[in-house]
C-alpha cells in the first residue's frame, strides 16, 4: 500500500527550519544590548570620569564676560573739557592694539585743596592714569596729549586688561562721586568697580578727537580704609584712553 501525506515523526527536528526563531531572538537581544550601551553613553551614564582641574592664571583680574546693553550706567556729565591740538598725534580709532613705546609714567597724584571730607571721611582727590603707583600691565601705554592733565594719557586699557587706580582712602564706608576723563573718537564701554565690588559697565560717548578730554560722573561706593578703583573690558573691547579720575565727596 502506499501511504500519502508528511512523514512519519522521527523525533528529530529541522535544523534549518525550527532553528531560525532561536537565532532571530539572539540577534534581537545583541541589537538591544547595542542600543541601550550607546543611549548610556550619549548620555554620560557610564564611569564618570574627573574633572581636569586647570592651571590657574595669576594675571589681572577678569572682567564681566558678557555685556548687558541694559545694566550700563549712563553718563551724569558728558562735558568736552579742552580744545583739540592740531599738533597731537591721534591713534587711529580700532580695536587694534596701541604701540609697545611710550614715555615714562608720570607719579602724579594730588588732592583738591580747600574741600571739606563728606559723610566718608574722603576729600576730594584727583589720581593721573599713568600715576607709577597704579597698577597698569605692560600691554598699556602711556602716550603724550597737550590737552590732558599732566600731558599724558593711558591707551591700551581693555581686551581683559583691567588699570587699577590706587590711594584712594575713606574714613568710613559710604558712597562718592567719580569724575572719569578720557579720550575718544567713537562711542566706548568701559567696566569700572570699586575694590572687590560688582562690576558695572559705563558708556563713553565720544569727546570729539582722540585729542580732546571729556568726563562722565558715577557714584560708587567705598569701605574704610585703602580702597582700589578698577577699569577695563572684556576680550577685544577696548575702553577710551583714560587722562584721570577725580574722587568726591557726595
Amino acid at each position: 500500500m502506499i501511504e500519502v501525506g508528511p512523514p512519519a515523526y522521527t523525533g528529530k527536528r529541522r535544523a534549518g527550519i525550527d532553528g531560525q526563531p532561536r537565532f532571530v531572538f539572539a540577534a534581537v537581544l545583541v541589537v538591544v544590548a547595542l542600543v541601550v550601551l550607546l543611549l548610556r553613553t550619549m548620555t554620560g551614564g557610564g564611569t564618570q570620569q574627573p574633572e581636569a582641574h586647570l592651571p590657574v592664571e595669576p594675571l589681572a583680574p577678569v572682567v564681566p564676560a558678557g555685556e548687558n546693553p541694559a545694566a550700563m550706567t549712563p553718563a551724569a556729565t558728558h562735558s568736552p573739557s579742552a580744545r583739540p591740538s592740531h599738533g597731537a598725534t591721534s591713534p587711529a580709532a580700532t580695536s587694534a592694539a596701541p604701540s609697545a613705546s611710550a614715555p615714562p609714567p608720570s607719579p602724579s597724584t594730588s588732592a583738591s585743596p580747600g574741600t571739606s571730607p563728606g559723610a566718608t571721611g574722603t576729600p576730594a582727590k584727583t589720581i593721573e592714569a599713568e600715576a607709577a603707583a597704579n597698577r597698569r600691565p605692560g600691554q598699556m601705554t602711556v602716550r603724550e596729549v597737550s590737552t590732558a592733565s599732566g600731558g599724558r594719557a593711558v591707551t591700551g586699557v581693555g581686551n581683559n586688561r583691567v588699570l587699577e587706580f590706587t590711594g584712594v582712602t575713606a574714613q568710613r564706608a559710604g558712597e562718592v562721586t567719580v569724575t572719569v576723563a578720557y579720550l575718544s573718537t567713537e562711542d566706548r564701554s568701559c567696566w569700572l568697580r570699586t575694590g572687590r565690588g560688582n562690576w558695572q559697565q559705563v558708556r563713553f560717548p565720544a569727546s570729539g578727537g582722540w585729542d580732546r578730554v571729556a568726563t562722565v560722573t558715577l557714584t560708587v561706593r567705598l569701605e574704610a580704609g585703602q580702597n582700589t578703583i578698577e577699569a577695563g573690558n572684556t576680550t577685544g573691547r577696548w575702553c577710551p584712553d583714560l587722562d584721570r579720575i577725580t574722587v568726591a565727596p557726595r
